[in-house]
């Protein structure tokens, strides 16, 4: 009797607290178990089981060749909320584990085989719990236990389930992911200065505009020397600026960048923030660089548009204005003066003048609200250009007609017409010392062709490009023409409405050749 209490002591203790595991583990019917009663248990199974339950780190243990199952409250929520538990505990791991058995049971006879410990971070094994198979992710090691003879007779597994913090991790990668591809897609430099080293880091893109090469952080001062000296000084005034204690940090400057490697000048726009400490002192600048040199250009454009169509629009009113005065001074004094319809035909041709100005604003409207709405009809694309040719007043040039003497196409005729007068002018502008202008008329069946060629001054290849954009003008070898930038494009818009192509080719000093193609037959846009 005395025997039985004292054996009965000896392993209740151990079994002792443990909250849930430590309640189930006293409570289950070892009898039916291959370990049989507790009371039988060998001392180290006893010591490793009051470790395990009384400890707030997730434990679970394998022992004996069945490799029986415990574990403590820690490790339960591992096992979901329906599934395994509460039937793992006392359970075979083979039975528990069918899902992943191949994989962690190489694992348990290495540290049943050798002794040695493993390792195993984040790594994936997916398990059967909450009535479904997860994908679950585990740090853990595997550890022996050894019996009173100092063999192994068990594996002790600690370790956390690391599911939520990887889903974290990827979701932050996918985020990053999706940042760099928003960067990648607006074509955005992406910068980051050290505060204390005075150097920075920038993605490909924006080393790529520096002229710059290497993984390294970069020194400041040199990438300020790729900058155009005239916008140094502003920009290391808004650097320091932003830096400085009491500072809030923002930064926002368009300066130009000039890659040595390529003598591009790229004009950007720096945007930033500076971040301080509670100290005031700045611990991070950073902030991303766009490039806006087309959208600079376009500015230039339209702010050297104001200028022009205010001189424009300037000189034909100026010039009316003094012709209707003269008029009526005239009409007072000297009614029967011959010199009345000298100034009546200058007063009209710089209405013209100015009506035409206004038509190009307003076509450009049309065009840029999707309004300019085709009126197809039959005529004679030669004749139309005949009477292009004696509307122009060409003066001293000589206008040479050559190639189809006929040509029937189905075309809105006012706006060819306007094609035709706008490129006419030009052809005659920008050639005031070869008189010749070559205009020829072709077809092959489906298309008509019409070339303008003059002898004139040509057109710099770099400014080829740009010659249907709106509002651009060429100025070249010093040559200043009157226009408002805009015949080429209205022309451009016209061509590409009939479903047409417009393009053409120069040589400075030599002259200029632009063509045009259209359908013969453009009667579905009507």
């Amino acid at each position: 009797m005395n025997t039985n209490n004292y054996l009965q002591t000896s392993y209740s203790h151990y079994l002792q607290g443990g909250g849930e595991m430590g309640r189930l583990t006293r409570e289950l019917d070892w009898s039916e178990n291959v370990l049989g009663d507790p009371e039988g248990w060998s001392q180290s199974l006893l010591t490793t089981i009051s470790i395990m339950l009384n400890s707030r780190f997730p434990m679970f243990l394998w022992w004996g060749p069945e490799l029986i199952q415990f574990y403590n409250d820690a490790y339960r929520p591992n096992l979901g909320n329906n599934g395994k538990h509460p039937t793992a505990l006392g359970q075979r791991g083979e039975e528990c584990w069918p899902e992943i058995w191949p994989i962690i049971k190489p694992l348990i006879d290495q540290v049943m085989a050798d002794g040695e410990s493993t390792w195993s971070e984040d790594q994936l094994i997916p398990i059967y719990r909450n009535n479904k198979l997860e994908n679950v992710y585990w740090t853990f090691s595997y550890s022996k236990v050894v019996d009173e003879t100092g063999k192994p007779a068990g594996v002790l597994v600690m370790g956390n389930e690391t599911t939520d913090k990887i889903k974290s991790y990827n979701s932050i990668k996918d985020a990053k992911k999706e940042l760099e591809f928003a960067i990648e897609a607006a074509d955005l430099g992406t910068w980051e200065l050290n505060p204390k080293t005075n150097k920075f880091i920038g993605n490909e893109r924006l080393k790529d505009w520096f002229g710059l090469s290497g993984n390294e952080e970069i020194d400041l001062e040199r990438a300020i020397d790729m900058i155009a000296y005239e916008d140094r000084d502003n920009l290391i005034d808004a650097v320091q600026k932003a830096m400085a204690k009491g500072s809030d940090g923002n930064f926002n400057i368009i300066y130009t960048i000039k890659n040595p490697n390529d003598d591009f000048k790229r004009i950007v726009e720096a945007t930033g923030r500076a971040l301080f400490d509670k100290e005031g002192n700045v611990y991070q600048f950073s902030g991303i660089l766009q490039d806006v040199t087309e959208e600079y250009k376009l500015q230039l454009r339209k702010d050297e548009f104001i200028s022009v169509a205010s001189h424009e629009l300037k000189t034909p009113i100026t010039s009316l204005n003094a012709s209707m005065q003269i008029l009526q001074k005239l009409v007072k004094t000297d009614k029967a003066s011959d010199k009345i319809a000298m100034f009546v035909n200058m007063a009209s041709n710089n209405l013209n003048k100015l009506l035409s100005l206004l038509d190009d604003l307003l076509n450009v409207t049309k065009i840029q609200q999707g309004q300019l709405a085709l009126k197809v009809t039959r005529f004679d694309l030669v004749e139309l250009i005949r009477d292009s040719c004696e509307h122009i007043h060409p003066g001293d040039h000589e206008l040479i007609l050559q190639g189809d003497n006929e040509l029937m196409i189905y075309a809105d005729a006012r706006c060819i017409d306007q094609v035709m007068v706008n490129l006419l002018n030009n052809a005659i502008k920008y050639s005031p010392q070869s008189k010749r202008i070559e205009i020829t008329v072709t077809n092959n069946g489906q298309d008509a062709t019409v070339s303008i060629r003059d002898f004139g001054i040509g057109i710099d290849p770099e400014k080829l490009p740009y010659l249907f954009d709106r509002y651009y003008r060429v100025d070249a070898l010093g040559h200043q023409f009157s226009g408002l930038g805009l015949g080429l494009y209205i022309s451009s818009e016209i061509i590409n409405k009939h479903k047409g192509k417009i393009n053409v080719s120069s040589t400075l000093g030599s002259g200029s050749d632009f063509r045009f193609t259209i359908p013969i037959n453009c009667t579905l846009l009507a």
